[in-house]
């Protein structure tokens, strides 16, 4: 039993150790000013924030660990002042961007209270884009130099180039223009363009507001408004473009159904064989009237134009081979003939059966002028 007791005494004593190896600090949140967004290599900023050391593992502070203070600041000069038992020691001024506190100045017995108020003042960093930059990162080192992650506070603001502002606004009023351009191509009877009018306008606004503010930061602001909704209208172009060759290739197909009806009802070609090669393309051009459609509902825009595209083309050959029969019936109505026969004139080709319906009709009239000539004939032999 006694053994048992020595082992969970060892195991106690272990846990203190760790605990005080892994003393953590406590940041408040840093106050950051301005509270806009931060114009690149002009606005001067002032951050403030607190750091507690709570104790643990009898000490405030590991001594072999190091705090460590940084920015991506331009220029920036760090004042901090220590706080023990509620009395400010002397405050210290320290410049640039990593700023390291030793441990042992930090290291003191855990019935001490301790804290830490820090001034960091600096200028926006240059950029040549729009970008986020850190303002404030206080860490805690282990003896290694690797961050203990519980202890890291991280800040950021966005920081604003105001020459890149205005070429993102001529670059925004340029991709407006292309939207206009597409949406025009696009205007056709039937296609309702209502929704991507609509973003446009709203594109065109924003940039007119980021046009017209001296604010880079409302600015910025404007024109990510303006490319939401170009990149937004772009989609809708996208489906439309499908809508439209969709559109198109039903109507080839609607067209070659009414000359297709109409040779079947008016010329009573129901079996003409002419018709089948004009059935066999409108039928693939509507299935793939359908495959477009199918690949529109899943977004899938690159897929929907090819397959529309392709639905035009053989709903556009269908439509010339009707309209090309149409032609030859309309024009020789002795071309459908031989449908009176049923299968079997159906089965005979265009040329050979107006040959035979040619055929009929000179017998026809043959016999009909020889009977004619007989009749007259017994008629003056009364």
């Amino acid at each position: 039993m006694n053994r048992y007791w020595r082992h969970v005494a060892i195991l106690l004593l272990a846990v203190c150790l760790v605990q005080g190896a892994f003393a953590s600090i406590s940041v408040s949140p840093p106050s950051i000013t301005p509270a806009t967004d931060l114009i690149s290599g002009q606005t001067a900023v002032r951050s403030t924030f607190t750091i507690n050391f709570p104790a643990s593992g009898g000490e405030t502070f590991n001594s072999e660990n190091t705090l460590q203070l940084s920015t991506e600041l331009d220029s920036p000069t760090w004042t901090y002042i220590l706080v023990l038992d509620g009395v400010d020691n002397p405050s210290k001024t320290e410049v640039g961007t990593n700023i390291n506190i030793n441990g042992w100045i930090l290291s003191y017995p855990s019935k001490r209270e301790l804290s830490m108020k820090v001034t960091l003042e600096g200028t926006a960093p240059s950029v040549t884009g729009s970008e986020e930059k850190i303002i404030v990162r206080v860490r805690e080192l282990g003896s290694s130099g690797v961050s203990i992650a519980p202890s890291e506070v991280v800040r950021k603001k966005l920081v604003i180039n105001p020459a890149q502002i205005q070429q993102s606004i001529t670059s925004a009023g340029s991709n407006l223009a292309s939207l206009r351009s597409q949406i025009d191509q696009l205007a056709i009877p039937g296609l309702d363009l209502s929704a991507v009018e609509q973003k446009y306008s709203q594109a065109d606004a924003a940039i007119q507001n980021a046009q017209k503010t001296s604010d880079y930061s409302k600015a910025a602001a404007s024109l990510a408004e303006a490319n939401k909704a170009i990149s937004d209208a772009q989609v809708l172009i996208q489906q439309l473009n499908v809508q439209k060759v969709i559109d198109s290739a039903s109507s080839l197909v609607e067209q070659t159904d009414e000359i297709i009806t109409y040779l079947k009802v008016n010329k009573s070609m129901e079996s003409d064989s002419r018709l089948s090669p004009i059935i066999t393309k409108r039928e693939r051009a509507a299935d793939l009237i359908v495959d477009a459609r199918d690949s529109l509902s899943e977004k899938e825009y690159d897929g929907a134009i090819s397959k529309g595209n392709e639905a035009i083309t053989k709903g556009q050959e269908a439509l010339t081979d009707a309209e090309a029969l149409k032609k030859q019936v309309d024009s020789n109505p002795l071309s459908s003939i031989g449908n009176v026969f049923g299968g079997v004139g159906g089965a005979l080709p265009g040329g050979i059966l107006m040959i035979v319906a040619v055929v009929v009709i000179v017998v026809v009239a043959v016999i009909g002028v020889i009977l004619f000539r007989r009749r007259r004939h017994w008629d003056e032999l009364g």
